[in-house]
């Protein structure tokens, strides 16, 4: 069992399945880590348009981010064990920058397994953690129906 698991959440998905991994995975006295790391690289359009200020920009997002890993731990039943932490960076960089400084045992994370052009252009942030992070990592592979939500009753 685990002591220490960090669970990165980007919401392309939204999935509960690693965090249900990580919570099975996690001892009993073990804390999970529920973060999202706002990349921060491509500012919003309306900055530059003086629409919201920049701090205003960066403020709603965080909040945003933060409820919505709330609700994620409160759907997956993560209770007490589950912190949830939102900030800003290159979020493969920053993922394995916060896994080796903090010493986690396990980084539990989603891939859709997107293969060819669409890999060559965007990358993956899950593929970029598991070559550079220094502790294990457990891959949960999403299929394409996952994560969507669900049309409604007609």
């Amino acid at each position: 069992m685990f002591k220490r698991v960090l669970v990165p959440v980007d919401f392309s998905d939204l999935s509960t399945r690693p965090l249900e991994y990580a919570l099975s995975l996690v001892a009993a006295e073990g804390r999970i880590v529920l973060l999202s790391v706002i990349d921060d690289v491509y500012p919003n359009p309306d900055v530059f348009a003086f629409q919201l200020p920049w701090a205003d920009f960066h403020r709603q997002i965080e909040g945003e981010a933060e409820r919505r890993l709330a609700e994620l731990a409160a759907e997956a039943g993560g209770g007490d064990r589950v912190e949830v932490r939102v900030t800003r960076g290159h979020p493969a960089r920053t993922i394995e920058r916060i896994a080796s400084e903090e010493g986690f045992d396990l980084i539990v994370m989603a891939t859709h397994g997107t293969r060819g052009l669409q890999h060559a252009l965007l990358g993956s942030v899950t593929d970029k953690v598991v070559r550079q992070a220094r502790c294990p990592e457990l891959v949960v592979r999403l299929h394409e129906e996952e994560g969507k939500p669900l049309a409604p009753a007609s």
